[in-house]
């Protein structure tokens, strides 16, 4: 039995041996094994790099969508600003369209012209009289002309009276009811109500895969969509208070940098300067009113201002008109029917007297003409007069903020994103509305445009471009033709108006770098509704700075 197990075990030895041998002497296989490790290797490497894009792919897009959804939710309220500066226009026309209607009904100035006349007749009948012949005949043409003068203006009072008769009740009604008014304060509700909406959609239409439609992005998409949830747009105010879902009603903290002077409505208690905004709403009425009137009576009565320059009935026309408007500002609607005016700075001053006051460094000029090389000075006076970017800030001044959980990683498994333990994904812009300065042209000084030749005509082209249109010109060397220039150019600015009021229609939007001192604040804040369930980042009183190295914009 012994001997039986120790040939066992001799056998096993060998086999041992030989196989040892044999596996240490064959190589075949090995670089399967090295194959395995480095494919695995490099397939993780791969994936890393498919997350790594993905999420710097995703990244981009919610950027551009907190661009696109915070230039459209400002381009809304730059349009709501233009609106109620063209508000602003309209009830001044109003006031001035009913002074010319009610003199049309009344028939003041109409009413003077027989006295007028028969003066006239008196001096043609005496000067008929006279010894020299050419007083005679100017006599007799003063006579001629009384009756066919008579029959003009009894023509234009008939058809200015039957036009009166149609439409003068439709701008008493106007004013008396206060429609213009109503208007606005519906405006001053409403666009920031549609701004929210179309951040909000534009930053969804963003977060979309595939074609859009109003059900949503494509069939291949919806199943990604439904796993990671829509994206969401909110616009900001920089009082940390999202536009139309905070106060609306005070002025003060209102979306809009708007304040209804009228002391009649709920503005005018609330207002810690309301007798200056007040004295300031009528004298821009009074003003702009005036002028609309003055336009009115010089288009309308181009009979009597050109081809009757004799006639005394334009004069009285616009005396008459002038005093119907002075009775509806100052007696049938002193404090009412008043146009809406931009809030003042803290301590109670007008940014529009500001500017002025800054340009009073130079006498001779006003923003809309000054050289590139003043504008600098003339701002540096208006941000030694007041807290400008304090001022802008928080009355012009907006945040976008794009909302959206995180996106999936490609190896779950593998990697995971830290940043989803903490909060979602975010990113945001900013917005400021702004008055434009005019641009640079090219014009012609030998040629104007406009009724009374007062523009340049414009060659079109940027700043630095010359149009060197020309037709012969000296003969240069090899008979060569030197074009002469046919224009007498020069660079002009566009004449379009730079006041900072709103009767400026004018008001744009653009996207600044985000700095808002307030930035913090919004972006931990939640505004609850559909998005009550997102999880914010806290960034406590981090600066700007710090902030701008997590969020790059």
């Amino acid at each position: 039995m012994s001997s039986a197990w120790g040939v066992l075990r001799s056998a096993l030895r060998t086999l041992r041996t030989r196989c040892l041998e044999r596996v240490h002497r064959d190589e075949r296989g090995s670089i399967s094994i090295v194959t395995v490790f480095t494919l695995l290797m490099f397939t993780i490497l791969l994936v890393m790099l498919v997350n790594i894009g993905t999420h710097v792919d995703d990244k981009l897009k919610m950027q551009n969508a907190a661009d696109a959804s915070t230039y459209s939710g400002g381009l809304v309220l730059a349009r709501g600003m233009n609106g109620i500066a063209f508000g602003n226009h309209l009830l001044c026309d109003v006031f001035a369209m009913t002074a010319f209607l009610r003199e049309a009904r009344d028939r003041n100035a109409e009413s003077q012209v027989p006295t007028v006349l028969a003066a006239w007749r008196r001096t043609g009948e005496l000067l008929q009289n006279a010894e020299f012949q050419k007083f005679r005949l100017l006599g007799q043409a003063i006579v001629d002309k009384v009756p066919k003068e008579q029959e003009a203006v009894t023509a234009y009072g008939e058809m200015s009276a039957s036009a009166a008769r149609l439409t003068l009740p439709v701008f008493e009604h106007i004013l008396a009811e206060r429609l213009i008014g109503r208007f606005q304060r519906d405006l001053l509700e409403t666009v920031p109500q549609i701004a929210q909406q179309v951040t909000n959609e534009v930053a969804r239409r963003h977060g979309l895969l595939g074609p859009s439609d109003d059900d949503g992005s494509s069939a291949l998409a919806a199943r990604y969509e439904e796993q990671r949830g829509r994206q969401y747009g909110v616009l900001w105010k920089t009082s940390v208070q999202p536009v139309a879902l905070g106060d609306e009603v005070t002025p003060q903290r209102r979306t809009l940098p708007i304040v209804d002077p009228d002391p009649n409505e709920l503005d005018y208690p609330q207002l810690d300067f309301a007798e200056e905004y007040l004295r300031a709403a009528l004298q821009q009425r009074r003003d702009i009113s005036k002028r609309y009137l003055n336009d009115w009576n010089f288009d309308r009565l181009t009979l009597f201002r050109l081809g009757a320059k004799m006639s005394s009935f334009y004069p009285l026309w616009r005396a008459a008109t002038c005093g119907q408007l002075e009775k509806l500002l100052n007696q049938d609607y002193p404090l009412t029917n008043l146009p809406l005016v931009i809030r003042r700075t803290d301590d109670g001053r007008e940014m529009q007297a500001i500017i002025r006051q800054s340009e009073n460094l130079f006498p001779d000029f006003r923003m809309s003409v000054l050289n590139d090389s003043d504008y600098p000075i003339v701002m540096d006076g208006i941000r030694g007069a007041v807290d400008l970017n304090n001022y802008l800030d928080h009355n012009f001044h907006f945040v976008g903020v794009v909302t959206r959980r995180h996106r999936p990683e490609t190896g779950p498994g593998v990697f995971h994103n830290l940043l989803s333990n903490q909060s979602d994904a975010q990113t945001f812009s900013q917005a400021m509305l702004f008055i434009p300065r005019p641009r640079k042209v090219l014009g012609d000084r030998s040629r104007r445009t406009g009724g009374s030749g007062s523009q340049l005509e414009s060659l079109g082209g940027t700043f630095g471009y010359t149009a060197e249109v020309g037709s012969g010109g000296a003969t240069l060397g090899g008979g060569q033709q030197r074009p002469v220039n046919v224009y007498d150019e020069i660079w002009f600015l566009e004449g379009w108006p730079t006041n900072f009021d709103l009767f400026n229609q004018n008001w744009m939007v653009q996207l600044v770098p985000a700095t808002t001192r307030n930035m913090p604040q919004i972006l931990g804040a939640n505004p609850g509704g559909d998005l009550s369930a997102f999880r914010m980042p806290n960034y406590g009183n981090l600066p700007s700075r710090t902030i701008k190295q997590v969020n790059h914009h």
